[in-house]
């Protein structure tokens, strides 16, 4: 008796305000933090993932780096923030040098990168056709897009090669939230800000690692 008068209030309210706000928000709001890379060839990028809303959910993540293939391995813990700044004291360190925006461009040495140009008409078409379906999130956006689902930064003045995208990250009509660059080794972080959200209002902000290559001649 209980459970029926359950079922005939979530039907009430739902019809009230709507099912999409009773049932699917979850607001899962995506923040990333970087802590650090250690020096030389072979190095590892140490950064944190947390998911809050409804997921809660931390991950400390470390991203190794200069090997034949670049790969990544996870831990699920919410105290990164107590036991990793230690660690990393005890180990050589290359440091990182936050860049500024200007006016939507960056510039290092002789070169510049923008976030790309935007694809509202045909992102916003095939992506709106997945929330209409009621699967408007980042795994449904790339199991079924059709092409050029990512519009990574546009480089001029140098080689940049992609080394790792966080996969529930939309990189489509998006802004640099924080971009961070180490000169040592040449490898640049992005976290992007997507302002569009998935189903239940669930964010799918980005971060991106690439390698860069200068080209010969450029100034130091």
């Amino acid at each position: 008796m209980k459970s029926c008068k359950y079922s005939i209030i979530v039907v009430f309210l739902s019809c009230l305000f709507g099912s999409s706000t009773l049932i699917s928000a979850t607001f899962c709001e995506q923040k990333f933090k970087v802590y650090g890379k250690t020096a030389g060839e072979h190095s590892i990028l140490f950064w944190e993932l947390f998911v809050g809303g409804e997921c809660q959910n931390w991950t400390v993540n470390g991203l190794f780096l200069g090997n034949d293939k670049d790969y990544t391995m996870s831990i699920q813990d919410h105290n990164g923030s107590i036991w990793l700044p230690p660690f990393l004291e005890t180990v050589p360190l290359e440091q990182g040098v936050k860049l500024a925006d200007s006016s939507g461009k960056y510039f290092l040495r002789d070169s510049v990168f923008t976030t790309p140009p935007p694809d509202d008409i045909s992102f916003l078409r095939h992506y709106s056709a997945l929330v209409n379906e009621g699967r408007g999130d980042a795994a449904q956006w790339y199991r079924e897009c059709p092409v050029d689902c990512s519009d990574y930064p546009v480089f001029y003045g140098v080689n940049a090669r992609l080394i790792y995208a966080y996969r529930d990250g939309i990189y489509k009509n998006y802004k640099f939230k924080e971009v961070l660059y180490y000169p040592d080794s040449g490898y640049i972080v992005f976290i992007t800000d997507q302002p569009r959200v998935a189903m239940g209002h669930d964010t799918m902000h980005g971060f991106l690692v690439f390698k860069l290559e200068f080209n010969r001649g450029t100034k130091e």
